[in-house]
């Protein structure tokens, strides 16, 4: 059985216009894969399609060969895929550590009477659960703020707590959704480590953002969408040759073959090595 989430010919159409065109792309374990593309050339209803919120018109999406097409968000986090939000949403009214113990309470194993008659499984079960939370929330600098209210993070640190929670779910395949968005070099920085450490685990990424700096010095293989279609799928270095993808990104390039410039321009500076 494969392990990888495997996109195949997902289409999705709304009032006519096809926002998702038979895109086909594969995320393995232990990589992280960029998604990246124009304004409105489908990545945000392909990412819409993979995390249960939105249904595919046709195609089909596997994990670790289990057939998920269509299937709701609350099955795609128990089957290990979750996602992040572009804006920030923690529960209201929850401290940093309750947040991030409701993701994890999804792996507890107490069955309903036992949490009833607080049992002694429930409670050392809480106890794990607890100090894994912890653990989530020491690897981002969060854990001195486990008792504030989640409300009152900072931007940077509720894009942090995001991803943490989507680990506390135990997912295998995190959905990142524009995780950099608004942070400052420093914080893109400890985002860039939490990342690779996912990654180390051997856990799949599929990250979505804008930031081609960020993608480029990240990702071990990248998909450009355009129009709803994929249009080139490689390593960075493949991708950053790729003249399809600098004539979507920057209408063409001029007579001498230089870009015009834009957001792709001198793009694999920003990965180390150039790879």
């Amino acid at each position: 059985m494969s392990d990888e989430l495997a996109v195949r010919a997902i289409c999705k159409q709304y009032s006519g216009v096809q926002a998702v065109a038979d895109a086909s792309f594969t995320v393995r374990p232990g990589e992280v894969h960029g998604l990246v593309g124009p304004n409105g050339a489908g990545k945000s209803t392909a990412l819409g399609i993979l995390s249960g919120f939105i249904r595919p018109d046709s195609g089909s999406i596997t994990y670790r060969g289990r057939e998920l097409t269509g299937a709701p968000p609350d099955t795609l986090v128990r089957a290990g895929i979750a996602r992040t939000f572009q804006e920030p949403s923690p529960i209201p009214g929850l401290t940093v550590l309750e947040n991030v113990l409701t993701g994890l309470h999804i792996q507890g194993r107490a069955g309903t009477l036992r949490a009833a008659v607080r049992s002694p499984g429930l409670r050392k079960e809480e106890k794990q659960l607890r100090a894994q939370a912890l653990t989530l929330l020491g690897s981002v600098g969060l854990a001195g703020r486990a008792s504030a209210d989640a409300g009152d993070l900072s931007f940077g640190e509720l894009r942090y707590l995001e991803v943490i929670r989507c680990l506390g779910t135990g997912a295998t395949m995190l959905l990142l959704d524009e995780p950099a968005a608004g942070m400052g070099k420093s914080e893109t920085e400890r985002l860039t480590a939490l990342i690779d450490g996912v990654r180390a685990s051997g856990r799949g990424v599929l990250l979505v953002d804008h930031d081609m700096g960020f993608i480029f010095s990240l990702c071990d293989s990248i998909t450009v969408m355009n129009a709803g279609r994929v249009i080139a799928d490689g390593t960075p270095r493949e991708i950053e040759a790729s003249q399809t993808v600098r004539e979507a990104y920057l209408g063409g390039t001029t007579d001498s073959g230089t870009p015009h410039g834009g957001p792709a321009a001198g793009v694999g500076a920003a990965r180390p090595g150039g790879a």
